[in-house]
């Protein structure tokens, strides 16, 4: 799969290179918005956090199946 890569971050969205647009839940304040840099880091530390809960409920539901 390949990694999402952010390109633009604001006070109250991010945008990532294949032109998404997506809002913070919780806007940053003036002056504390990160860089795009700065941003992916913890862009890529949720999504690996999300992708093991997800995959372990996956992993869950196919042993209660059997």
């Amino acid at each position: 799969m390949r990694p999402t890569v952010i390109i633009r971050v604001t006070e109250t969205e991010f945008e990532t290179e294949d032109g998404r647009v997506y809002p913070h839940p919780v806007p940053f304040k003036p002056g504390e918005v990160p860089t795009p840099e700065e941003f992916q880091v913890q862009y890529d530390r949720w999504s690996d956090v999300f992708r093991r809960l997800l995959g372990d409920e996956k992993n869950e539901e196919s042993d209660d199946v059997g």
